[in-house]
């Protein structure tokens, strides 16, 4: 944790898991594997676009997650320890330790559940598949699904200027990608109902191809193949960043 930043870690839910799938069917809990975030979705709703952890800081926290950089200047995906932004005009950077980041959810990815799939689905279908395996809607699942994509449709915002508008705003003048038979992988988390001030209570997934050149945030996919991995979370933390600026949202009305 970076003193310079002020940000002090606490524990805000901590969710025990009852069940738990493994390879072998086993009924084992997973439980040194915590999710880390920082800062938390109403915050970055109402245009908390600051620093408040550095990229390399946040490696220290997870090697798969999802967020964005200073200002909403792109997507984030971090896969297998490495962050990438995809910025609004559509290039993809592999980012050095020094990017500030002022929203992510990162965790050390274990795959709890794998299942490999040759079944055509478009993103709803996708998600309502995922609902059929998971073992409860009151915990926090964290997903990779790799695989072959007839079509995928992504965005990713334009860096913002002081003051900031709020997320609703900015996201109106946002970048919107259109792929076609296209590889890769999509990041991405679900969230219980009863952590929607936190992060987002539905299905949000980021996606990179395997060239790592294109991606964005998954509007819509047609998924061809895939192999879904999907890990059970039983600890989540949040980062509140001490600073000013924050300390003057109102995120009460959020």
């Amino acid at each position: 944790m970076e003193r310079k930043y002020g940000i002090i870690l606490g524990i805000l839910i901590i969710f025990i898991l009852s069940i738990s799938v493994y390879y072998d069917s086993s009924a084992n809990l997973n439980d040194n594997n915590p999710l880390y975030q920082v800062s938390t979705l109403n915050s970055l709703s109402e245009g908390n676009y600051d620093e408040k952890i550095s990229s390399g800081n946040l490696k220290y926290y997870g090697d798969t997650g999802m967020g964005t950089f200073t200002g909403l200047d792109g997507e984030m995906i971090e896969l297998n320890g490495n962050i990438y932004q995809i910025k609004s005009d559509g290039n993809v950077y592999l980012v050095n330790n020094s990017a500030g980041i002022p929203y992510a959810t990162v965790t050390f990815f274990k795959a709890d559940k794998v299942i490999i799939t040759n079944k055509s689905m478009n993103y709803t279908e996708l998600q309502q598949y995922l609902n059929s395996t998971l073992p409860s809607k009151n915990l926090v699942y964290s997903f990779k699904v790799i695989g072959k994509f007839d079509s995928v449709k992504a965005r990713s915002p334009p860096k913002q200027d002081k003051p900031y508008q709020n997320l609703t705003e900015a996201l109106k003048n946002q970048s919107i990608f259109n792929f076609n038979d296209i590889n890769g992988t999509m990041v991405g988390f679900w969230f219980p109902r009863s952590a929607s001030s936190i992060n987002l209570n539905d299905y949000h997934f980021h996606f990179i191809n395997e060239d790592r050149n294109s991606g964005g945030h998954v509007l819509d996919c047609k998924l061809e193949n895939a192999i879904i991995e999907i890990d059970y979370i039983s600890n989540v933390y949040i980062m509140y960043p001490q600073s000013n600026e924050f300390t003057k949202f109102n995120l009460a009305a959020s």
